[in-house]
């Protein structure tokens, strides 16, 4: 079968927002946009769709070995065609069977072509996926951005102390076990842990409490950062991109009391 026009491009989870659209100041990423749009001359550069209203769309080559991620082209290109493009966002959206049909008429395949190439895209999608941190390479001077710098970006991975922790079923006797509970005279109790969740790929850590007024987050027995609470269950979340130090916890605080978490430690990130 010929090379196809049209494919899937499914980004790993670590480099969602690792993208120069994302990255570069607006007016940076317009003067590559715009070289894009004006070569494309109102078509898009995929199907010949003739429109006004082309995107610019970002390609990347993914090298699991260096976990870089290389850019190979910026093409401006139809609605639809981007669709395809970022397929699994579509199917999210409501609009995978649209998707679909386009790809099938893009590249003149059958069904069960496209089928194989959306699993070897699936494949790919989740082979990245071993890999939290992928450092940009990219010669912008290519795309009409001679003298544009990238800007990498830097987020720190976590090592999660209640990595295998079972939130559904975990005692009180557990939770005196996992973390340092200071109770006042109420009956209400010291703040309770519901879950904590550490996504490495964008560098967040969510907790979700009952009982808690405030939460405040220790860098180095340093506080960085508190959050207040209004009324009823709590869910919070601290993004670490560009925090600088080691050692990271957390202490509730509400009317029965304290609950301090052990230390989440803050690694570099591990790209070359």
């Amino acid at each position: 079968m010929e090379e196809m026009k049209l494919t899937i491009n499914m980004l790993p989870k670590g480099a969602w927002n690792n993208d120069l659209s994302k990255t570069l100041p607006k007016n940076d990423w317009d003067i590559l946009r715009k070289y894009a749009l004006k070569r494309a001359k109102g078509r898009c550069e995929i199907c010949g769709y003739e429109t006004d209203e082309l995107d610019a769309h970002e390609e990347w080559d993914f090298d699991i070995k260096r976990k870089t991620q290389i850019l190979t082209k910026i093409i401006a290109i139809c609605s639809r065609c981007h669709g395809v493009k970022h397929f699994k966002n579509s199917v999210r959206l409501g609009f995978g069977e649209e998707a679909e049909k386009h790809f099938i008429k893009v590249n003149k395949c059958s069904e069960m072509q496209f089928a194989s190439h959306l699993n070897k895209a699936i494949i790919d999608y989740k082979e990245r996926n071993k890999v939290f941190r992928w450092k940009m390479v990219a010669d912008l001077k290519c795309f009409g951005g001679n003298g544009i710098e990238i800007k990498q970006n830097t987020i720190p991975l976590i090592k999660n102390p209640y990595q295998d922790v079972d939130w559904f079923s975990l005692s009180y006797e557990d939770m005196k076990k996992l973390f340092e509970i200071k109770r006042n005279d109420y009956l209400i109790g010291a703040p309770k842990i519901v879950s904590i969740e550490v996504d490495n790929y964008q560098g967040t850590i969510q907790v979700k409490t009952l009982f808690t007024d405030r939460i405040e987050w220790i860098l180095d027995d340093k506080i960085i950062d508190k959050k207040y609470n209004v009324i009823g269950p709590f869910a919070t979340k601290l993004k670490i991109k560009e925090i600088i130090g080691k050692n990271l916890k957390f202490k509730l605080v509400g009317i029965g009391g304290e609950t301090i978490s052990k230390t989440f430690e803050v690694l570099p990130q591990e790209v070359l």
